[in-house]
């Protein structure tokens, strides 16, 4: 099986948890959780919203980018403690 794992994923894999946008990803993983196991959480957070439909419409496409670029560019960012190129030796 680790075999399989090494040679299907990232070089470092086993240090994942340490990545930002793995961290990134648990943070959301975990308010969907949330969510689903209080649905009317969700109804709360709606109220915060914008009421007019444009505004609406421009808060949700502001969480869809959140959610799709920051997890993208976490995981692009170099997060060497060295300053390093990212690359192992």
């Amino acid at each position: 099986m680790i075999d399989w794992l090494d040679k299907h994923l990232v070089p470092e894999w086993r240090k994942a948890w340490k990545w930002s946008s793995v961290q990134f990803a648990a943070v959301i993983g975990a308010a969907v959780s949330a969510f689903a196991a209080n649905p009317g959480l969700m109804f709360q957070i709606l109220n915060y919203m914008p009421a007019d439909p444009t505004q609406r419409g421009a808060a949700a496409v502001a969480i869809g980018l959140v959610a799709f670029f920051g997890p993208t560019l976490l995981r692009l960012w170099n997060q060497e403690k060295d300053g390093g190129n990212g690359e192992s030796a």
